[in-house]
């Protein structure tokens, strides 16, 4: 039986992982506010410490995206702080901002005998300047932040309101209580200046003029203002801050004012807000505006988005498709506990199954299959959407009759039956085509900007690219139709957009779909597979544990499964009895996931099938915890990790698990860790097989669209027999300005060998159209129009053919090693996922401020080993919580070794009855739709 975390105090590391800091908004706020050391230190004052204009000037403006730039050696970081936007609080309406506690504000004394006035400061964003173009060693760094001063009019002896009311005018006249708002990144100077103008327009003035600068000097804390702004960010407080400005909205708002709005929305996707703020403002958005308004409000933020499509989903759910359940129900395997099998047979038409990891999710799914073909279904009429094409193969092998694709094959097999002139393309290329064919077209450069973005993974970048699509539809597909190309990110919006109207293929077609890994999925995927499900009326069945996302960095979110159970819009069962580890691992893995936000929902403890109970002796036989402390975690792997491999992690857990005929698996976070670790595991291991499952990357090249973008004038000057060869000779010697790795000989050497090939393939085509330019049959303009258009097509069939070639040779040695079962296995983390190994090392890098995605990534790699793991951990804390976490279970094992010693003699009573008894479930839905 698993350990309950009641057992385990883990509240001082949890309180120590979930602390919100100014680090919630960029990992380079680094300091507390109290020591002298980092940007936030405990000299840093609100006043521009710069004497650069052009910093001053950039720092004042509107800042609204988070985002990271890099021009003539100066990197400058834009940091969004406050909840709500300059623009939105500076547009005409009833809009109030809630009052400051008293600590929180400085008491301007006046000669008034209506008004306390009080002075208060709120960071509103940041930039950070890093100037490296300077060669010194240490990079010169300027920090300005830009605040709200606020001050506040509160009548003397009324009951001071939670929220006050921005005062539009100079006028304080009939009001109980006001705010006047002004921005500036230096209030040290020039607040009371802004206090002094307002009071004078009130007809009053200061009596305690020094008390400002005291309380600037001396009280106020920038970090502490930071923190606390990132407090709201990260709590219901936020939908508080939006709700109470869209109630600010007059009853009419003009187009200005909805913008506002719009742009507000936008701003929420800078951080990871909590998925209850964004149903609180769904649904004042549903009550506060008409349908259509509301419909354009919610594609401002795709988690709006999400909430918007669900609560349409629910509005039709009773006309979903469902099975007709058999007359004699059907005979299932005896392997399937409770818990699968209440998921693999139930009815309703909306469905998810939150897995935990090695809980049988294939198994559930191949269950299900053959369920609703026992209830009649045609095998035809049921699809499975899987993450990766090596899953979808697997799913064929199993069942040729059933649809089986990744999500990105489905939506380019409709896009392609609707656009078959478009072939798929990189966003390189199209953004360079784009300027190509159109050089002055202000329409182009905005959609060159906005695929720009995407391409740049800014924030919102695919909110804004949906957006812009949606409002130049028409526009849009006029582009790609001269250009004749698209991209993955393309398709899937213009799908969505037109999902009402596309044709779609039959192979697509179905009435059943089944969703694999779904947490791997990006947001945006979840909206068109909800919208998708809407249209064809079709019942949904997803699998997948959120606390296994990691791909954030395409956009998947590892709150979406969150959102989707929480909307109480699916069915929700939960797989919990692991099949492939020992107690004792997943004990150690229950405590990670116990901190882990996305499985506040889900709530999964992971248990054993196996009736075996851990004791403090099999828990220390099974899970290593091999801690070092560092002075510096940066020279770890370059110094230390090779020896330890090589005097420590072989000869006392390698060797033992060789000895037992058992694989050994090493997993890392980076490529140069597995690098690293391969290399001594070769050294020490000669006879035996060490197998990589880090998978090849390629990378798109946009050598030719880049040429032709910058010099396709020089190949206009020639005559056409000689376009080939001053295009060959031009990418040669422009190396430098075409890629941004021409001094690397491999670079060279394959952009040349691309070139060579493009002749090899062409030359008998492009010598074709050079003999019918000599007879006139081809006017030169055509030619070289042609010419063009060939070394386009090129560059996306060669980078369409490298990226199949290596898609396939990962999953072929993928599937060759674990046919081969290596003795030593080597991967990163994220190449691990989905597969087990006997034994497995685990890399693991300690961090006391740890974020969500890294914990899921170490839980991902705590939960592959079925007889037991070593944890190399290091860090530069003494007592890290990693450390205390495993001796508490240590501890707690060891009492209850202790009683059931004593249960033995007859003194006492078995410890694990109550936790065996609660431990049960017959895998009944845990939430029903309302």
């Amino acid at each position: 039986m698993p350990l309950l975390l009641d057992d385990i105090d883990v509240s001082t590391a949890q309180s120590s992982h979930k602390a919100i800091d100014p680090k919630f908004f960029s990992s380079k706020l680094t300091g507390n506010g109290k020591a002298r050391y980092g940007l936030l230190n405990s000299q840093l004052l609100p006043v521009a410490s710069t004497s650069n204009t052009a910093y001053l000037a950039d720092a004042g403006g509107h800042i609204e995206t988070k985002a990271i730039s890099t021009q003539n050696g100066i990197t400058v970081t834009t940091i969004p702080i406050a909840p709500m936007t300059r623009r939105a609080l500076t547009q005409a309406g009833s809009f109030t901002l809630a009052a400051p506690h008293a600590q929180e504000r400085c008491v301007i004394d006046t000669d008034s005998n209506y008004w306390d006035i009080s002075f208060a400061l709120t960071p509103q964003a940041a930039k950070l300047y890093e100037d490296a173009a300077t060669g010194a060693k240490r990079m010169p760094r300027e920090f300005l932040v830009q605040y709200r001063m606020e001050l506040f009019f509160f009548k003397r002896g009324a009951t001071e309101p939670e929220r006050v009311m921005i005062a539009s005018n100079t006028s304080t006249v009939g009001r109980d209580a006001l705010v006047f708002t002004a921005w500036d990144i230096s209030p040290l100077e020039n607040a009371g200046g802004f206090i002094d103008d307002r009071l004078h327009a009130a007809g009053l003035s200061r009596k305690n003029p020094d008390a400002l600068e005291t309380w600037l000097t001396e009280e106020y804390s920038v970090c502490d203002a930071i923190t606390a702004q990132a407090e709201i960010w990260d709590s219901e407080a936020m939908a508080d801050q939006v709700c109470a400005y869209i109630d600010g909205l007059p009853a009419s708002q003009t187009d200005e004012q909805l913008n506002a709005l719009a742009v507000q929305l936008r701003y929420l996707e800078n951080y990871n807000v909590p998925l209850e703020v964004y149903r609180s403002i769904h649904k004042k958005i549903e009550t506060a505006f008409n349908d259509g308004i509301a419909s354009k409000l919610s594609k401002q933020n795709l988690n709006l988005l999400m909430s918007h499509t669900l609560s349409h989903l629910e509005a039709m759910k009773g006309h979903l498709t469902t099975p007709v359940r058999p007359a004699a129900a059907p005979v299932l395997p005896a392997h399937l506990s409770a818990q699968q099998t209440n998921a693999v047979i139930t009815h309703e038409p909306l469905v998810m199954t939150q897995a935990g990891a090695g809980t049988g999710k294939s198994t559930v799914i191949l269950q299900r299959i053959k369920y609703l073909e026992a209830c009649g279904v045609p095998a035809s009429d049921i699809t499975v959407l899987s993450f990766t094409n090596a899953a979808s193969d697997n799913i064929t092998a199993k069942n040729p009759d059933v649809g089986s694709m990744t999500i990105a094959r489905m939506i380019n097999d409709i896009y392609t039956l609707n656009h078959p002139s478009h072939e798929l393309s990189s966003i390189d290329t199209i953004i360079n085509s784009i300027e190509i064919f159109y050089p002055t077209s202000n329409f182009a450069a905005q959609f060159r900007m906005r695929l720009l973005e995407v391409d740049q993974n800014k924030t919102g970048a695919f909110t804004a690219l949906n957006t812009f699509i949606e409002n130049k539809f028409d526009q849009v597909m006029d582009v790609l139709d001269r250009i004749k190309q698209t991209s993955l990110e393309l398709e899937i919006i213009i799908c969505y957009q037109r999902i009402d109207a596309m044709i779609e293929p039959p192979k697509v077609q179905c009435r059943y779909l089944v969703i694999d890994e779904v947490q791997d999925n990006s947001i945006f995927e979840f909206i068109y597979v909800l919208k998708y499900i809407s249209k064809h009326a079709q019942s949904l069945f997803i699998v997948g544990d959120a606390s296994q996302t990691l791909y954030e960095f395409r956009s998947a979110n590892p709150r979406a499964l969150n959102t989707l159970e929480g909307s109480g819009v699916f069915t929700t069962f939960r797989l919990t009895t692991n099949y492939r580890s020992n107690q004792e691992i997943l004990d150690f893995a229950n405590v990670v996931l116990g901190d882990l936000e996305t499985n506040q929902i889900a709530n999964i403890q992971l248990k054993a099938n196996s009736l075996a109970r851990p004791t403090a002796d099999t828990f220390r036989e099974k899970v290593i915890l091999d801690y070092r402390a560092v002075p510096k975690l940066t020279t770890f792997v370059s110094d230390d990790l090779a020896g330890i491999v090589r005097a420590t992690i072989a000869p006392n857990y390698v060797d033992t698990c060789l000895a037992r005929g058992e694989q050994v698996a090493f997993l890392a976070y980076s490529r140069r860790e597995v690098t690293t670790i391969e290399k001594v595991l070769q050294e020490k291991y000669p006879q035996r097989h060490v197998a990589s499952l880090v998978s090849d990357r390629v990378f798109a090249t946009d050598i030719f669209s880049k040429y032709i973008k910058f010099f396709w004038n020089d190949v206009l000057q020639v005559p056409p027999h000689n376009a080939a060869f001053v295009v060959t000779q031009g990418i040669r010697d422009n190396l430098g300005k075409l890629t941004n790795n021409a001094g690397s000989p491999n670079v060279e050497k394959a952009v040349l060998r691309m070139v060579s090939n493009w002749w090899l393939e062409n030359s008998a085509t492009i010598n074709g159209w050079v003999q019918l330019t000599l007879l006139s049959s081809l006017p030169h303009a055509e030619f070289f129009d042609r010419l063009r258009d060939n070394l386009l097509s090129y560059e996306i069939r060669h980078n369409a053919v490298r990226q199949s070639l290596t898609n396939q040779k990962n999953r072929e040695r993928k599937a060759n090693n674990a046919q081969a079962k290596a003795d030593l296995v080597v991967s990163t983390i994220h190449g691990a996922k989905g597969m087990e190994f006997d034994n497995v090392v685990v890399l693991h890098r300690e961090n006391t401020a740890m974020t969500q995605d890294v914990k899921r990534m170490y839980y991902v790699a705590f939960t592959r080993a079925m007889h037991s793991e070593y944890v190399l951990s290091y860090g530069t804390v003494k007592n890290p919580p990693i450390e205390s976490d495993y001796e508490q279970i240590l501890s707690v094992l060891a009492e209850r070794d202790k009683q059931t010693a004593a249960r033995a003699t007859g003194s006492g009573p078995d410890p694990l009855d109550d936790a065996d008894d609660a431990d049960q479930t017959d895998g009944t839905p845990l939430t029903q739709a309302s």
